[in-house]
C-alpha cells in the first residue's frame, strides 16, 4: 500500500504539467492497473475529479453554515432530515441505527489506537429504540453528529501519535505540502484526486480488508478529501500558519461533511453500507504527512488532540437516554401548551 500512495504522490509532483490533471490521472491509474482498459481509466479519472468537487461543494456549504452561527451538528441533522423526508420515521431510524452503528465501530478503533484498554472497553452501547418516532430520529442524527465530528478528532489523534512513533521523515515530494500551504484551491483538488486514486488502487487490488474492492467510487473519494483536509490542518499548526485549536475545528468539518454524503447515499438507497474508514484516513494521512516534509509533531501537541478526541467520546458514551429525554419533554411542554 505504501509503494503504490508512494508511486501516485511522486508521479504527480514530478509530472509533466503541459499534460492535463485528468489525462494524466487516467494514465497513471492504467499504469498501476494494467489490466484496466484505456477507456475505463479515464472513465475513472472524470469520476474521480467529479466526485472530489461534489465533496468540496459539500463542505463549502457546512463552512457556510458554520460562519453564520450554525453548529456542524445542526447543519448536519438538516441535510439528514432532508434524506429521509420521504421515509417512515420507522425504516428511516433503523438505517440511521445502521449507520450510528457503523461510525460507532470505527471510532472504537481510534480510540484503541490512542488510548490503551481492555478489549471492548470503548464500545458505546447505544439504549434501544423500540419505536421509531419522529423525536427518536432526531435523536439518533445528532448522535451521528457526534460520531461524525469524533470521527476526525480520533484519526488526527492516531495520525499524530503514528507520527511522533515512526522513522525520520523523508523528504520525497515537498511539492506536495507546498502545493497544500500556498492556498491554491485547484491544487488541493488535484492532490484530493490523487490520493482518491491510490485508494482506489488499494481497493482493487484487494491489498487490505478494510477496503472491499467494490466500494463505491465516491466513498472513496470522500475518505480521500478527509485525508487531504486534515493533513493539511496538520502542516499548518506544523509549520505555524494555523493555531491548533483551528486545525481542529477544520478536521472536524471535514468528517462531519464526509458523514453527511456517506448517510445521504444510505438513506436514499445509494449505498448500501459504510465502510469502517477510521484506519484508512489514519493510514493515508500519515502516508501524506510523510510526502510533505513535515516535522516531528511534538508530544503537547498530540496530547491536546487525543484530549479532545477522548472528551468527545466521553460525551458520546454520557449522551445515552439524555437527549431522547430532552426531546420528549420540549415536546411534552409544547403538546400541554
Amino acid at each position: 500500500m505504501n509503494d503504490i500512495f508512494g508511486s501516485f504522490i511522486n508521479s504527480y509532483a514530478e509530472r509533466d504539467k503541459s499534460v492535463g490533471f485528468s489525462n494524466w490521472l487516467a494514465n497513471h491509474l492504467q499504469r498501476e492497473m494494467p489490466e484496466m482498459p484505456v477507456d475505463m481509466s479515464e472513465k475513472l479519472s472524470k469520476e474521480i475529479i467529479e466526485a472530489v468537487a461534489a465533496y468540496d461543494q459539500t463542505l463549502e456549504e457546512l463552512n457556510g453554515a458554520v460562519e453564520s452561527g450554525q453548529s456542524k451538528e445542526e447543519w448536519l441533522a438538516g441535510r439528514l432530515a432532508d434524506a429521509y423526508a420521504d421515509m417512515s420515521f420507522s425504516d428511516a431510524g433503523s438505517k440511521l441505527q445502521q449507520i450510528d452503528n457503523t461510525l460507532n465501530a470505527s471510532n472504537t478503533a481510534l480510540i484503541r489506537e490512542i488510548e490503551i484498554m481492555p478489549e471492548g472497553a470503548a464500545v458505546v452501547v447505544d439504549p434501544e429504540v423500540v419505536d421509531w418516532n419522529e423525536y427518536s430520529v432526531k435523536k439518533k442524527v445528532y448522535d451521528i453528529g457526534q460520531q461524525a465530528v469524533m470521527s476526525g478528532l480520533g484519526a488526527a489523534a492516531a495520525t499524530l501519535k503514528k507520527n511522533m512513533e515512526g522513522s525520520e521523515i523523508t523528504d520525497v515530494s515537498e511539492a506536495i505540502g507546498q502545493a497544500l500551504q500556498d492556498g491554491i484551491e485547484a491544487t488541493k483538488n488535484e492532490v484530493k484526486a490523487v490520493v482518491a486514486g491510490a485508494i482506489k488502487t488499494v481497493a482493487e487490488k484487494k491489498f487490505t480488508d478494510l477496503l472491499p474492492a467494490d466500494t463505491p467510487t465516491d466513498a472513496i473519494c470522500d475518505m480521500a478529501c478527509v485525508v487531504v483536509e486534515s493533513a493539511d490542518a496538520l502542516l499548518g499548526v506544523a509549520k505555524g500558519k494555523t493555531t491548533l485549536l483551528e486545525a481542529l475545528d477544520k478536521m472536524g468539518r471535514a468528517g462531519v461533511a464526509k458523514a453527511s454524503r456517506f448517510c445521504s447515499d444510505v438513506l436514499k438507497g445509494k449505498l448500501a453500507l459504510i465502510p469502517v474508514i477510521g484506519p484508512v484516513v489514519v493510514l493515508f494521512t500519515g502516508g501524506l504527512l510523510d510526502h510533505m516534509k513535515s516535522p516531528k509533531f511534538t508530544e503537547n501537541v498530540y496530547t491536546v488532540v487525543r484530549d479532545a478526541a477522548k472528551a468527545t467520546w466521553e460525551g458520546i458514551k454520557q449522551t445515552g437516554y439524555g437527549i431522547l429525554n430532552r426531546l420528549t419533554n420540549a415536546v411534552s411542554e409544547k403538546l400541554l401548551n
